[in-house]
């Protein structure tokens, strides 16, 4: 179910960047590069990473960088570094055993977009900004972020800039996002 909707964002995002897509690159089965960090991987991340590679951070073509305006998916290679980078963001905050936080998208200023396994096993997609160092959901889980997502291409909310950069709507972001996810406080 994730792998479908995860490469139906990838298409949408495709519709604006036709290159955009290519420029992921191809993944077979990385999970053991995952494995390194978290035994369990979780279902998003094989979605992710057992179908494509991610961005770099260095990426050469600027205008294929964003999966979202301003964050770009992690590239397998950069994972365990932006893993650490996230955790100390995060590192004030005290978790339960068998409580995680996974980097899923990163912006340039290490603020990220992150999974959050809870010890009771509930899945949440969050925000963690760089200068406050606390986790804020965003979706109640992983399938919701993905789902949001393809409707955000769908309604117009994300759209290219007159310069070919991938902007969004921030009004409509709002009204889509908080139907999608009612709520969820990020969105109200």
């Amino acid at each position: 179910m994730l792998k479908t909707l995860f490469m139906d964002t990838i298409e949408l995002a495709g519709q604006l960047r036709p290159r955009y897509p290519q420029s992921l690159g191809k993944a077979d089965k990385c999970e053991h590069i995952l494995k390194k960090i978290v035994s369990n991987v979780p279902e998003i991340y094989l979605a992710i990473y057992n179908n494509i590679l991610g961005t770099k951070r260095d990426i050469k073509e600027q205008k294929l960088m964003d999966y979202t305006p301003g964050y770009r998916l992690i590239h397998i290679l950069e994972f365990a570094e932006e893993k650490e980078k996230l955790d100390s963001v995060i590192s004030d905050n005290a978790f339960a055993e068998g409580e995680f936080v996974l980097p899923l998208l990163v912006n340039y200023s290490n603020d990220h977009i992150c999974y959050y396994r809870t010890s009771r096993g509930e899945e949440y997609i969050c925000a963690a900004m760089h200068d406050e160092g606390e986790l804020v959901i965003m979706y109640q889980t992983p399938k919701k972020f993905l789902e949001t997502i393809c409707e955000f291409y769908k309604q117009g909310v994300y759209f290219l800039d007159r310069d070919g950069y991938l902007d969004y709507d921030m009004d409509k972001e709002g009204e889509v996002g908080s139907k999608l996810n009612p709520g969820v406080s990020y969105w109200e």
